[in-house]
């Protein structure tokens, strides 16, 4: 075989996996399956690399990185989970990393006892199936890190007509610092495009809570950061991100078609005729809730299906910001993508011990929504167990 085809085998997978990434990412950034492409992109060029230039001293690094990296990241977890207990006080979703440690180890301790100590055949055969989908978990979970680190460093120099800001709980009545952080970035956002369009605080209230955190977001916004009150939309009655989505995405849409029934531009307006545009429209939805005090209800978290897919089709005439936590932008961004709302998400820092427990729960949550690659492996193991069985 000649040197150019040596070549062309050794990079050709990189080669496609990057043109699929390339076009999935121009066609929609927003989608799961970046991540696996971005992922074997990188797996497949490395491979490829370490190949290409092997020497045999590179062998003993290698089987230091393959044994010591599964180690580290249990201990990391560990002690991940430890300090952010101390901090935030125990519940599940704090020991979410100590979770994953032992799921880790078990994923280890499971192939070690089933298939390198003779275990029955029907339990390797388990093994085989707990194997393969612990390594697309964990895989899945690895390439979803790496994208939603790539989206949120995505160039996004644009100027948009909403920035929601999605709630994240109150101390009383006031903002928690995490949501303070959130409110802050909208605000620098709306400063940066010269004070262009309008905030939809979003979020309801809680058992706990003394006002909703759209209620709270508003009174920060107007005494702490000086934004008229025109310029700020109220959704008031959501529990979840795709509730926050949802009714958001219904009055930017019904205050959309207003502003054209009227003969006016959107809120999305330079700082100049903003304020007017937004009393226009007050005024003519006097017989209905004020703009600034929205409800929309919802009977479920997550539109039912066929809508998402009708959804998907329509066209905003309007571009909106996702104002969260860094951690939570691919998946707010990806449910965007579900009800064909045309955002973009931006992230603020969140603090770094919180960070792995904030992912990890993202993850599972992102998980939930695409669980048919389990399904598919599942099916293919049942398919290879039946052949075997029938060879014997």
């Amino acid at each position: 075989m000649t040197d150019s085809w040596q070549t062309i085998l050794l990079y050709g997978p990189s080669v496609v996996f990057a043109v699929l990434l390339l076009i999935s990412v121009i066609g929609e950034p927003r989608r799961f399956r970046n991540a696996i492409w971005l992922a074997l992109f990188v797996l497949s060029l490395s491979s490829a690399l370490l190949l290409d230039f092997w020497r045999d001293w590179v062998i003993v690094p290698l089987a230091l990185i393959l044994i010591l990296t599964p180690l580290t990241v249990v201990v990391f977890l560990l002690a991940n989970a430890a300090v952010v207990i101390r901090r935030e006080g125990f519940s599940m979703s704090t020991a979410l990393p100590a979770l994953l440690a032992l799921a880790l180890v078990g994923f280890m301790v499971v192939y070690l006892l089933s298939v390198r100590l003779g275990a029955p055949g029907w339990l390797q055969w388990l093994a085989l199936l707990a194997v393969l989908e612990g390594l697309w978990f964990f895989f899945t979970f690895a390439a979803l890190m790496l994208y939603s680190w790539v989206y949120r460093i995505m160039p996004k120099r644009r100027t948009y007509d909403y920035i929601i800001i999605h709630g994240a709980g109150l101390q009383g009545s006031e903002p928690t610092p995490l949501l303070r952080g959130r409110i802050d970035k909208a605000v620098a956002l709306w400063h940066r495009q010269h004070d262009h369009g309008v905030f939809i605080v979003s979020g309801g209230q809680g058992a706990d809570e003394e006002v909703s955190e759209a209620e709270a977001m508003k009174r920060y916004l107007i005494g702490k950061r000086g934004v008229p009150a025109e310029r700020i939309l109220m959704e008031d009655t959501s529990r979840t991100t795709m509730e926050n989505l949802v009714n958001s995405k219904e009055i930017m849409d019904e205050r959309s078609s207003l502003a054209r029934s009227l003969g006016v531009r959107d809120s999305g307006v330079g700082s100049n005729d903003g304020v007017s545009t937004s009393v226009k429209l007050q005024r003519a939805d006097n017989d209905k809730a004020s703009w600034t005090s929205a409800s929309i209800s919802r009977a479920s978290s997550r539109p039912k299906p066929s809508r998402r897919r009708k959804a998907s089709r329509a066209k905003s005439l309007y571009r909106a910001a996702l104002v969260t936590s860094d951690y939570h932008v691919f998946r707010a961004s990806e449910y965007a993508h579900e009800i064909g709302l045309n955002a973009d998400g931006i992230g603020c820092h969140t603090k770094g011990y919180y960070w792995p427990t904030a992912f990890i729960r993202e993850f599972v949550a992102i998980t939930r929504a695409h669980l048919w690659p389990y399904a598919v492996i599942a099916a293919l193991w049942l398919v290879w167990v039946a052949i075997m069985a029938f060879l014997r």
